[in-house]
């Protein structure tokens, strides 16, 4: 009896670590809780060692310096927040309903987030002047990010208005900056609706005529 429950035990053991998430995926996750919960720089190496339960030789054999692993918590960001894009906007036809759900989209998970605005906002302000080369990687994680946004609010307002439109891709990434800014400091998605606003009475001012 004891050495059939010892056995059952040992089994439940060996499954539970199959089931496991490899270490990489532990170091993410628990980095990402981390990282935007309480910020980049004062979060140490020991403390997401220890929060994801994986050896220091792991992480350096994975990603080599914690700053590569702020680097890599950058780009798991962008892509799920490429995808969360191209899901709300899987149905959408319309332009300007595709440029309205980055708005909607902040509307909708500020307040899941404790209103902590933009993380790639957040991690390049803790580096205003990245000095080393991985910093700079850090500063440019999130900006390529932000590059992705303009260009893909380029090229929806590219097929609205029917000329080159980058300008007004700049306005709404500053409107959004703007709402997310005014969110978090007052708690309160008011900004955000004022911002998408914003966004929509400029989309829908007559197109500029360039045929005079």
């Amino acid at each position: 009896m004891v050495r059939s429950l010892v056995a059952a035990a040992g089994a439940r053991k060996k499954t539970s670590r199959r089931n496991r998430p490899s270490p990489r995926q532990r170091l993410l996750t628990s980095a990402t809780e981390l990282f935007t919960t309480e910020g980049i720089r004062v979060i140490g190496i020991d403390r997401i060692l220890r929060e994801a339960d994986v050896a220091k030789a792991s992480l350096y054999s994975l990603f080599g310096s914690k700053d590569n692993l702020v680097v890599a918590y950058l780009q798991q960001l962008d892509e799920k927040a490429r995808a969360r894009w191209a899901q709300r906007t899987r149905d959408m036809t319309d332009p300007q309903d595709k440029l309205l759900a980055f708005f909607d989209e902040v509307i909708e998970t500020e307040p899941e987030k404790n209103f902590r605005g933009s993380y790639f906002l957040n991690a390049a302000n803790e580096y205003p002047k990245p000095e080393t080369e991985s910093e700079k990687c850090i500063v440019d994680a999130c900006l390529e990010h932000r590059r992705w946004m303009h260009a893909t609010m380029t090229e929806e307002l590219n097929r609205k208005n029917g000329y080159p439109s980058a300008t007004q891709a700049n306005q709404l990434l500053i409107f959004l900056d703007g709402g997310q800014a005014g969110a978090r400091l007052l708690h309160d998605t008011g900004p955000l609706y004022t911002a998408r606003d914003l966004a929509r009475q400029m989309l829908n001012e007559p197109l500029a005529d360039y045929s005079i």
